[in-house]
């Protein structure tokens, strides 16, 4: 299809490409550390209204998924542990009030053909290097949906930094707070998502090394499960909800009302393995073999020697625990990401098939590590017929984990039928983004 494919008016990419691998840093240094200065935001000021040059995506330009089909969703849906019909049985889907395969809420982290505004040689040399070094934690987001995305849709997405800030963190001492705005949008330029996504930058240190901040990090010590404890995550796992096709109606609605409670865990590397596997890399890229030799020279500060010596990816202190010890965090534990979709399966097993989320906010408030059992509850706070978007609630979810710390929080705005007003209406969307490319940008190129 013209336009969509990322070749489609980018003349010269390959040699671009060859270009700024020569460009790239070859250190042989391993796990980069570097610092927090005052340096470092100005340049991210520099780069407002364009990719955030610590969120690089290597050598792979195609989408994971690059259009919802009722294979791509229902791995997507098994790989978080989510079998709702309404995503896994492509005749319930069509039997549906959508008439089609439909897609998940957090499906879109797999979709997507890059259309990010371009940034000139002079930009990313001067600006390549910003926090280069300091680890990433993604810490939340506000997502906002405008309609479903259905069978067949493909979409387009572009992301820019919107703001960078330096805050004092119990954690890290120094870190950064930068918001990365986005959009999505299909081939007749309706935007379907927006969001705000919120990374931590902090710098690596070793919690095995006493560098002053030792007294900063507390210790977690690993679960063990008795019998009993698994037997209660099992019942939670036997009584999980779904509505499905019994319509909720506004006027059911209670507020103060408490939603059904769903458990997530003990988590797993497995768990971890699954996510990728449905979801690609979602923002970086880590390759095998030869191709993770030509990404490391694209992305030479994303990768580190193992226990071997050899070179490999920094996404594994999703599971390599020496690793995630030597950025600062005590234990492996889950990408951002996965947390989301926890709370998406929540509230899309509330909703039901003739619901709709219209706004899903998420604050990560701790780690959550390998071993860990996240407890998702909620309430609906309000209920009412909104002026532009119609019958809908709004609910507050708590996620907390078997040490009783709260490792999420977030919030949502479902889009509810109603027995006076009628079925659910969908929301109006905004604009095409400020921020876009109309031609495939190449990835890497402001890394």
């Amino acid at each position: 299809m013209d336009g969509v494919k990322p070749s489609s008016g980018s003349e010269g990419v390959e040699e671009a490409i060859s270009q700024h691998m020569r460009d790239e840093d070859m250190g042989d240094e391993s796990l980069l550390r570097g610092k927090i200065t005052g340096r470092d935001l100005e340049l991210l000021a520099k780069r407002i209204g364009t990719p955030n040059p610590t969120l690089r995506t290597g050598m792979d330009v195609e989408p994971w998924n690059p259009s919802v089909t009722h294979r791509s969703v229902r791995k997507w849906a098994i790989s978080i542990g989510d079998d709702n019909p309404l995503y896994v049985d492509a005749e319930h889907a069509r039997r549906s009030r959508w008439g089609a395969i439909i897609a998940p809420p957090g499906f879109e982290w797999s979709m997507g053909w890059n259309r990010s505004p371009a940034v000139s040689k002079e930009l990313y040399d001067e600006t390549r290097f910003a926090l280069r070094g300091v680890q990433l934690f993604h810490s939340g987001a506000e997502y906002f949906y405008y309609r479903p995305l259905l069978e067949n849709i493909e979409l387009f997405k572009s992301e820019w930094l919107a703001n960078a800030e330096e805050k004092q963190s119990r954690f890290a001492n120094r870190t950064v707070i930068t918001t990365n705005q986005n959009a999505y949008w299909d081939l007749d330029e309706q935007v379907c998502i927006t969001s705000s996504r919120w990374f931590v930058h902090a710098e690596r240190r070793s919690v095995d090394k006493d560098d002053g901040t030792k007294k900063n990090k507390k210790a977690v010590e690993p679960t063990s499960y008795s019998e009993e404890n698994l037997r209660k995550i099992e019942e939670a796992y036997e009584a999980e909800y779904l509505r499905g096709t019994d319509t909720l109606y506004l006027e059911e609605v209670v507020v103060g009302q408490h939603l059904p409670v769903m458990v997530k865990g003990p988590l797993t590397v497995t768990d971890i393995i699954n996510m990728h596997m449905g979801a690609g890399w979602i923002t970086y890229t880590s390759l095998p073999f030869r191709l993770g030799y030509e990404n490391r020279k694209r992305l030479k500060g994303f990768y580190s020697r193992n226990e071997f010596g050899a070179w490999d990816t920094i996404q594994r202190v999703h599971w390599d625990s020496e690793l995630a010890r030597s950025v600062g965090v005590p234990g492996i534990y889950d990408i951002g990401p996965m947390r989301y979709v926890m709370l998406c399966n929540y509230l899309t097993n509330f909703a039901g098939d003739d619901g709709f989320v219209h706004r899903i906010r998420y604050e990560l408030r701790s780690f959550n590590y390998v071993g860990d059992t996240s407890w998702l509850t909620g309430r609906i706070v309000d209920a009412r017929v909104d002026e532009e978007l119609g019958p809908l609630i709004e609910v507050e979810v708590i996620s907390t984990n078997q040490r009783g710390e709260q490792n999420m929080c977030g919030s949502a705005t479902i889009l509810v039928a109603s027995r006076q007003h009628g079925p659910v209406r969908l929301p109006k969307a905004p604009g095409m983004p400020q921020y876009r490319a109309d031609k495939p940008t190449l990835p890497g190129l402001y890394v």
